[in-house]
């Protein structure tokens, strides 16, 4: 760790610090020898559970304030892929980490860790969802070479981790090691991997005794300050406004060790990272986008839900928010109340949705959720949404989810939304549902969903079954549904076979897809047989095949749409990674006046260079295409090109340029960015955006339309005592 870091971490985060262990990277014996020792003595994937090929040896130790981890992973230091990155962003490479179940009850796990060049890495799993890696902690790292490998030390603070009220701490403990010295991503485990579906780092199984933490109390504030000036150009020349500020403050106060209080007064949600373009030119429905901002990220594992009765970005712009977390010893609870300035508006439909901006609105969000034995749960999830100008919207969801006979897994959610519509209109459409309109007019109405899945998962086999039903009434004002008016039922079957030669792994699966309207007329039904072929060289391939036979949109009939598809990619080292899409088939146009079965082609290419540690340069292509059977004309063509130039001066400095040229918005994209974030709350960037077009479809020059160059400065303080 450089100097500037250390004094940086004296200074706003570890002020008092006193570590039982010098946190260098090298495990010196005087420091580790009285720790408890862990070998990671498991392949886990590919090999389920077999003996690993390399070894690794995991340390722990603790005092009153911090959890101490360090790693020693044997290898060659040469087949070590780890390069210079931003916090969260090099889970593809060589890393290790400690997974620890602090409740030993499977509500979730946390997963901390660093790359093999000081990269750190924290994320929480449950078993509902995908691991979410915008959790962090604060907390300190550093690594070292050898000749026979690499070495990691952590120094984990106790204050930055809920946990039980106990005496005693025992917490359920492994580690894990990635490498792909074998060829391929490879991971190794000091516990073994069940095959059931449940939180990964809630699979642990070492009970660790980590004595009486002193309760220290996280005291967070982070108070910032934006500037920015832009400029467009409404005739011939291009006009800048006034500069303009924003300035706020967040912060987070521990109650106890399971419970906070989070706040924050005129927050700023401008994102650093720009969200993936999504191609909406055959869309009619609205598209989510993950949760970046940091309020929000504490406490999202509790919000998830099959039917998304929350979705923390439809508050989009709040004037000020509060939420309260507790984890109990047996209950998890949080209530969260905002004032949102620019609400959007969300309405499902049969074959697209609604949107409009509401303007002003109090959003309230409260979550009950009763953890049980076996990683089980079952819950209460309520929301509601008063709009300023009138109307509201609220929503009861009841939710469980039971693991039972080591293989089985049964989940349901059940919910019913109200809403009563305000008077002043602002959809721009006559269309109606249900005998209703879309448009404001006064309405009062209520709707149903509901998901019913279960499912079997054991070493090489998996199967299930889902229903689904989301009535043509049924809204979710804080949460995310854009279609609605259907009946579902689906089933899928796949097997697993692992191999230790040249083909690693082979994932066979075939699912029957079947849609109803809600007067019981079948709308959409598909089957889909899909392989993927995992090689010991670090080049794995995906074959997908699906059939419709059938579907109606809008009363109109279509027949038969075959779909082929084919996934690769090759990584065969740190410098040079390339992935590859091919889609051909039909699908139908559905934003066109007369809709009809069209001729479609996809085509996606990925390629990253990377010239060093610090630099490297990425290229997206993406074509897409539907063409008229008949005449041969184009329903839509157009294509993405996106370039992104990256140099990273170490784990919290960077700098970023991207060009994008997108046919679909007709126009040419330009940002650059440097971005300095030692930690997950201290963040100081500065940048520009601009948008080109051609002045007229004749010109071969481009013109800027639009320009913002931005700075934000957010401070980081942690008062704990």
């Amino acid at each position: 760790m450089k100097s500037w870091q250390l004094l940086f971490y004296f200074f706003i985060s570890f002020s008092s610090n006193a570590y039982a262990v010098a946190i260098d990277g090298k495990l010196s014996p005087a420091e580790w020898d009285d720790a408890q020792i862990f070998d990671l003595e498991y392949e886990v994937r590919p090999s389920r559970n077999t003996p690993a090929k390399l070894k690794t040896t995991a340390y722990l130790k603790y005092d009153e304030k911090y959890l101490y981890i360090g790693f020693k992973a044997y290898g060659n230091p040469e087949k070590i892929r780890a390069t210079l990155r931003n916090r969260d962003s090099s889970w593809r490479e060589d890393y290790v980490a400690l997974m620890a179940d602090p409740y030993s009850d499977g509500r979730y796990g946390i997963l901390v860790g660093v790359n093999a060049l000081g990269s750190q890495l924290d994320e929480k799993h449950i078993s509902s969802a995908e691991p979410d890696d915008s959790w962090n902690v604060l907390f300190q790292s550093a690594t070292s070479f050898q000749e026979d490998g690499y070495s990691a030390e952590l120094a984990i603070p106790f204050a930055e981790l809920q946990f039980p009220k106990a005496d005693i701490q025992k917490w359920k403990i492994g580690f894990i090691r990635k490498s792909f010295e074998a060829g391929l991503e490879t991971v190794f485990a000091s516990f073994k991997n069940m095959p059931r579906e449940m939180c990964y780092a809630c699979q642990v199984d070492e009970e660790v005794v980590l004595g009486s933490p002193l309760e220290i109390n996280r005291n967070y504030l982070y108070p910032y300050i934006f500037l920015n000036q832009s400029g467009d150009r409404p005739k011939k020349d291009l006009k800048f406004q006034n500069p303009d500020y924003e300035i706020g403050i967040s912060g987070l106060y521990d109650l106890s060790k399971s419970s906070s209080i989070e706040y924050t007064i005129n927050p700023d949600f401008s994102q650093i990272e720009s969200d993936v373009p999504v191609i909406m030119a055959n869309e009619t429905f609205a598209v989510s986008y993950p949760e970046k901002r940091t309020f929000f990220l504490e406490g999202a594992e509790l919000l998830k839900s099959d039917i998304q009765s929350v979705y923390t970005r439809s508050i989009s712009d709040p004037i000020g928010a509060i939420k309260y977390i507790n984890q109990g010893d047996k209950t998890s609870s949080y209530f969260m109340q905002a004032t949102d300035s620019n609400s959007p508006y969300l309405a499902a439909g049969e074959y697209k949705s609604y949107s409009a901006n509401a303007g002003k609105s109090k959003v309230s969000i409260g979550r009950i959720k009763r953890n049980l034995p076996t990683n089980s749960h079952i819950g209460l999830i309520l929301t509601n949404r008063d709009y300023h100008q009138g109307g509201s919207g609220s929503l009861v969801e009841l939710d469980s989810m039971i693991n039972f006979w080591d293989d089985y897994i049964f989940d349901m959610n059940f919910a019913k939304s109200n809403t009563q519509e305000g008077k002043i209109n602002f959809f721009d459409t006559t269309d109606t549902f249900a005998g209703r309109t879309y448009a404001m007019d006064g309405e009062s109405f209520s709707g149903t969903a509901q998901n019913i899945r279960f499912r079997k998962a054991t070493d090489g086999m998996r199967v299930g079954i889902k229903y689904k039903e989301v009535s043509p009434t049924y809204r979710a004002h804080v949460g995310f549904v854009g279609k609605n008016g259907y009946k579902e039922k689906n089933y899928w079957y796949g097997r697993i076979f692992r191999n230790q030669g040249v083909i690693r792994q082979v994932d066979l699966s075939t699912m029957n897809h079947n849609r109803f309207n809600y007067q019981g007329r079948k709308t959409k039904e598909f089957y889909k047989i899909e392989a993927n072929i995992d090689t010991s060289f670090n080049f794995n391939i995906s074959a997908e095949w699906k059939l419709k036979p059938s579907e109606v949109y809008k009363d109109q009939v279509f027949g038969q749409q075959r779909e082929f598809e084919i996934r690769s990619s090759y990584h065969p080292t740190e410098s040079y990674f390339i992935k590859l899409k091919i889609e051909s088939g039909e699908a139908i146009a559905y934003n066109v006046a007369n809709p009809q079965i069209g001729d479609s082609k996809e085509y996606q290419l990925r390629n990253t260079l990377r010239f060093s540690d610090n630099f490297k340069i990425t290229f997206d292509h993406r074509y897409t295409e539907l063409i008229n059977k008949l005449t041969k004309e184009n329903f839509y063509a157009g294509e993405i090109n996106r370039f992104e130039l990256d140099y990273q001066f170490d784990n919290a400095l960077s700098t970023r340029l991207i060009l994008e040229k997108n046919d679909f918005s007709d126009n040419y994209y330009l940002e650059t960015l440097i971005q300095w974030k030692p930690n997950p709350y201290t963040i100081f960037y500065a940048g520009g955006t601009q948008y080109y077009e051609k002045p007229n479809p004749f010109s071969e020059n481009l013109r800027l339309e639009t320009s913002q160059i931005y700075l934000k400065f957010q401070y980081f303080s942690n008062a704990a005592k």
